[in-house]
């Protein structure tokens, strides 16, 4: 096993949060508008800890994450053609979680793949860049914004869907392996305390959603898989709606500069698709499953 310590961006404790909802402009926006007052604190003492060895001890239920072995049709070239992605990777991930979780449908709504560039920034919210890692303890989404997304994906049939059992669920796995530079470290779930939570908004240009910052707290235990591989899925859940409170049972995440890898190792290539995963037998849309 591998432990270090690394550092993370987290939510800095502020009286402007007690008024005003954090929020960040994933756009240009007007001059007058500033583009984001998520106040963030470097904190660089954070313990993470591998879970090489022992991946079996880790659940979705007890912890809010998991380690999961999938192979796959595609090849490293693969994922630059977004159709080969769309039709092969994104159906596998779909069937994949399916038959783990013993789910009735899974519908992927959303992917994307970064790859770290040098030369840019990792993103801390204040400047940012899609396809970068950031170093920002964050959940993905909270259970009304999945609520809206459930809607707005599924019309009609929405309204029984969400009477059933329904997870959000994140799936990141590297391009290639072992990945050294800027893995991935999760959160404990059961180590959160929802006071450490707080719902934040995101802007685009023509809608917008919520997201969870999240404050230090030196209860919190944090994780990573050393020399992931390609085969390897850390698997995170984001909202749960038999969860209830602040973060729905998320679990917070964040990448990290990694301080035993080798000035040499290639920059992080890595895919995640998130998906709502729905377990009551009812109709549905257009599902990846």
């Amino acid at each position: 096993m591998k432990d270090l310590q690394a550092s993370i961006h987290f939510l800095a404790q502020s009286e402007l949060y007690h008024t005003e909802k954090p929020y960040a402009l994933r756009y240009t926006g007007e001059k007058e508008i500033a583009q984001t007052n998520i106040q963030l604190e470097k904190h660089d003492d954070i313990p993470i800890h591998d879970i090489r060895g022992r991946e079996r001890d880790f659940s979705l239920e007890k912890n809010g994450f998991t380690i999961s072995k999938m192979s796959s049709r595609m090849f490293y070239r693969d994922f630059s053609d977004p159709e080969r992605v769309n039709a092969i990777y994104l159906h596998e991930v779909a069937t994949h979680l399916k038959d783990m979780l013993g789910a009735r449908h899974v519908q992927i709504y959303e992917h994307m793949i970064r790859k770290r560039h040098p030369d840019f920034p990792i993103s801390t919210g204040k400047e940012y860049q899609y396809d970068q890692p950031t170093s920002q303890a964050h959940i993905d989404t909270t259970p009304s914004s999945i609520e809206a997304l459930v809607a707005r994906l599924n019309g009609d049939q929405a309204e029984g869907m969400q009477k059933h059992h329904l997870q959000c669920i994140n799936v990141w796995k590297p391009l290639r392996g072992p990945l050294q530079d800027w893995p991935l470290a999760v959160c404990d779930a059961a180590s959160v305390d929802a006071d450490n939570l707080v719902v934040s908004d995101k802007v685009y240009p023509d809608f917008a959603t919520e997201n969870v910052q999240v404050h230090r707290d030196a209860r919190q235990r944090w994780y990573y898989l050393s020399g992931q591989q390609p085969d390897e899925l850390l698997v995170f859940r984001q909202t749960d709606s038999k969860r209830k409170g602040m973060g729905g049972g998320g679990c917070p995440h964040s990448s990290f500069r990694n301080p035993l890898a080798g000035d040499d190792e290639l920059p992080r290539e890595s895919i995640e698709a998130r998906a709502i995963v729905y377990y009551g037998d009812c109709d549905h849309g257009p599902l990846h499953d």
